[in-house]
């Protein structure tokens, strides 16, 4: 493959479309944030490096050359996979862009599309029941492992509209998962211990099926057969670094998920510590 097939693809019109929207949203949200900033309060500084991070690291997974290097190279198409379904969720749920989106989006289309769905009843059942914990995290695991059959996983490679069905989903139920496990409002030790015990089961999970694709003989993915070995990678070795990449980051994303909220567990039992009134000592207790 020659560097003008890699960076200008014949399906070249996919890129500008989500160039255009990827720019939309940066100065939506950078407009967003101003607003907030004068009439209500500054976002922090980090959260704003955080959703500048999720915006354009989701824009570079979907468009070359990573998107057309992915048709060739498994392990190319696991790091494609990787930025969608956990660091660009993981950037966004950090960040909690939606705010300044809402502020900064224009009026017609804030009043005319998002406040209707955001008020629809049916919408906030959805919403409620997609961002319950254990239905947030067997829909990560069941997508995510479903793209990874040979199979679904084939058809991506042979199907642009399949792929970026792929990519949507991904996306998609990353966002809810790691917002359920991330949002700042979870407050309870409870819920602190149910998200800690999900992204370790998870993280597990994950690492097993890592495992069996880094050190199975087996030709999972036949479909690259033909592309892997024009870059020097045996199909096999393609497939090893695939399990690895998935093994190794996709643990270190789940490990960081549990430290921050350890993290914030720790820190919100100071406070409820602080608050809570130390013993009274009477008069009478003491000594004669």
């Amino acid at each position: 493959m020659s560097l003008i097939d890699l960076l200008f693809p014949p399906r070249g019109i996919w890129p500008w479309w989500m160039a255009l929207l990827t720019l939309a949203m940066l100065l939506w949200y950078r407009r967003g944030v101003g607003r907030l900033a004068f009439h209500i309060h500054p976002v922090p500084r980090a959260r704003q490096a955080l959703t500048y991070a999720g915006i354009l690291i989701g824009f570079l997974a979907v468009v070359p050359p990573i998107d057309t290097l992915a048709d060739t190279l498994f392990v190319d198409h696991m790091f494609q996979h990787f930025l969608l379904e956990m660091i660009v969720p993981f950037c966004l749920a950090l960040g909690a862009p939606l705010a300044p989106l809402m502020a900064g989006m224009p009026e017609s289309i804030r009043h005319r599309m998002f406040v209707p769905v955001a008020r629809n009843r049916g919408v906030q059942r959805l919403y409620r029941f997609l961002i319950h914990p254990v239905v947030a995290a067997l829909l990560f695991a069941s997508v995510c492992g479903f793209w990874l059959l040979p199979h679904p996983f084939d058809a991506t490679v042979r199907s642009g509209a399949i792929d970026d069905l792929c990519h949507f989903t991904l996306l998609t139920v990353g966002l809810f998962f790691w917002w359920m496990v991330l949002d700042p409002r979870n407050r309870s030790p409870r819920a602190y211990l149910l998200h800690f015990l999900i992204l370790m089961i998870l993280m597990n999970f994950f690492i097993v099926v890592a495992a069996y694709l880094t050190m199975t003989s087996r030709d999972l993915y036949p479909v690259y057969n033909l592309t892997s070995p024009d870059w020097g990678l045996a199909e096999t070795v393609d497939q090893q670094l695939g399990g690895l990449l998935l093994w190794i980051p996709g643990s270190l994303v789940h490990v960081g998920g549990a430290l921050i909220i350890f993290r914030r567990w720790l820190r919100d039992d100071e406070k409820r510590r602080a608050r809570s009134p130390g013993p009274v000592i009477g008069y009478g207790a003491r000594g004669a």
